[in-house]
């Protein structure tokens, strides 16, 4: 029963977070123009996606530089 409730509520967070990444975009479209509204709202999406692997690689990394002293 707990599983239903945490996918239902990660489900509904998606779809709002989506949703007002939508929004946003179409806003900024109508403000600064499509490509500077794509950049606008790829460049933070990107970086959700990028960064955790990023930073897990670069504390691999000092954690053998650690590992080899």
């Amino acid at each position: 029963m707990h599983d239903q409730d945490a996918a239902g509520e990660h489900a509904l967070a998606v779809t709002v977070g989506l949703l007002l990444l939508i929004g946003t975009a179409l806003l900024l479209s109508c403000w600064t123009g499509p490509v500077a509204a794509f950049v606008l709202i790829a460049t933070p999406v990107l970086g959700a996606y990028t960064l955790p692997c990023l930073f897990h690689a670069l504390a691999l990394r000092r954690a053998v530089r650690r590992l080899l002293r």
